[in-house]
């Protein structure tokens, strides 16, 4: 079973970038644009490890929150 890396970026083209890189590394890459869909996904399942934008459109502090959120979720998550 492949380590899954979840991305939080809110602008594609850069999110895409770094999913080809990493699943030509053999990673599964599952991309999120907000916060809100990050959550929701992670609530179901945690991915070995998260990358987070900070700022996500409107919500300018959107990547410090969630880490706070995945923190308490996760201990051990990087």
């Amino acid at each position: 079973m492949s380590k899954t890396i979840a991305i939080v970026e809110d602008e594609i083209d850069i999110a895409d970038n770094y999913r080809e890189a990493l699943q030509r590394q053999g990673y599964e890459v599952r991309l999120y644009a907000s916060r809100e869909a990050a959550l929701n996904a992670f609530k179901q399942r945690l991915p070995n490890l998260v990358l987070l934008d900070i700022g996500l459109k409107n919500d300018y502090d959107g990547g410090f929150e969630l880490c706070r959120v995945l923190r308490n979720m996760s201990e051990s998550l990087p």
